[in-house]
Parts: structure tokens; sequence; C-alpha cells
């Protein structure tokens, strides 16, 4: 299904540096649900997330190969990892950080999915 951008609303808290918050796409006309096109589950704002629960990540990842993005989205299950060791692997150079609305997920070594 192709669909055009009809509005973006930016998070008024959005952060360039950090990434921290979201914002919102409204699409031109509304996805048709079918078994690849599916709506994303939320857990419930309380359920809390245990280091190495599964997770689903979706996005459009750049590839080592070519360092192009896909041009489809792509989705994957990845565990949820304490902020300490995502910091350790991934953050040492990075000034934003992980903030504390963040949430990581991942495998550890090289080359793996994460989010």
């Amino acid at each position: 299904q192709t669909r055009w951008v009809k509005t973006i609303v930016v998070h008024p808290n959005f952060d360039i540096v950090s990434y921290d918050s979201v914002s919102l796409v409204q699409l031109d006309v509304p996805l048709e649900y079918n078994a690849a096109v599916r709506p994303v589950c939320l857990p419930n704002s309380t359920e809390p997330l245990s280091s190495s629960s599964l997770c689903a990540v979706s996005g459009w990842e750049i590839t080592e190969e070519d360092g192009r993005r896909a041009r489809q989205l792509q989705q994957t299950q990845v565990p949820v990892l304490e902020n300490e060791v995502y910091e350790r692997n991934y953050y040492l150079n990075h000034p934003g950080g992980i903030t504390a609305r963040k949430l990581c997920a991942g495998f550890v070594s090289a080359g793996g999915q994460d989010s």
C-alpha cells in the first residue's frame, strides 16, 4: 500500500539531539489492515518490561552493505536491554544519551538488530 503524508505533528518537547519524544504522521488515506498491515501493539503504560523481555520494533533500517535506508518499513523481535548495557555498547559518543523516556532493545553483538 502506498500512502502520502497529509500532516506531520511534531511533539512540542521533541529534541533533535536526543530524539526524545515522538511525532505523529497522518496519512492521506487510511491503511487497509490485512495479514501484512496491522496496527502497532502497545503495552499497558503500567506494565513493567523486564530485561530480556521480547518486544517488536520497526523502522526504516540502514543496511551495512550499502548504507541506504530500506524502502519498506522493517520489523523484528528484540530483547529489552538494561540502559547501562546499551550505553556501554552504543552510546559512548552520543551527545543525547539515553533519557528517562527511552527503552533500549536489541542484540549487543555487532551487526544485530536494535532500536
